[in-house]
């Protein structure tokens, strides 16, 4: 089977060849029938031969009038319309591009200062120096549990073992910090 442009290039060399042979008889053929054509839209159509009868309403363009009959057809200019309602509302615009950076705004009033609070306890879990503890516990061997009068969840705690200016050495083994729960006023 042959391919599709091979089929194609073959029948226009057809087409070509036929034309070249022909172009004569071709050139003659449309003369004569583009005369008679134009003989015959002179002979049988006098002009302004188009009556009323024969225009259907809408078939006549301005292109198919003359100039004094479109010239004949305009009038002054009327008073202006009243406005139409409002048109839908369009979709939404793409986003524009970032501002410039403004100005630096005024500095603020300065916060409330850090509050620094400590505990120090004998190996007994008794306070020995402080600053904001309300309560010292030991429960356990090594555990200590301290209360203080501001709630410290939000804060960070540092437990050590070691010794104090007393000279007793620390023999906790592990230390556990967390917060207490806040207590209710009620």
């Amino acid at each position: 089977m042959k391919h599709h442009s091979t089929q194609r290039a073959t029948m226009l060399g057809k087409t070509a060849s036929y034309i070249n042979r022909h172009h004569l008889a071709l050139f003659a053929l449309f003369f004569a029938l583009g005369g008679t054509s134009f003989a015959a839209g002179n002979a049988l159509l006098p002009g302004n031969s188009v009556g009323t009868k024969q225009v259907i309403n809408g078939s006549l363009q301005t292109n198919d009038l003359s100039k004094t009959a479109l010239s004949s057809l305009k009038g002054n200019r009327g008073p202006r319309g009243p406005a139409g309602p409002a048109g839908v509302q369009g979709a939404q615009g793409a986003q524009g591009a970032t501002g410039a950076t403004g100005a630096q705004g005024v500095q603020g009033a300065p916060g409330r200062s850090a509050t620094k609070l400590f505990v120090a306890l004998d190996a007994g879990g008794t306070l020995t120096k402080n600053s904001g503890a309300t309560l010292a516990v030991r429960p356990d061997t090594g555990i200590y549990r301290i209360a203080f009068n501001t709630y410290i969840t939000n804060c960070v705690y540092l437990a050590t073992a070691g010794q104090d200016a007393g000279g007793v050495q620390g023999t906790t083994t592990s230390l556990r910090a967390a917060p207490a729960r806040p207590r209710s006023t009620s």
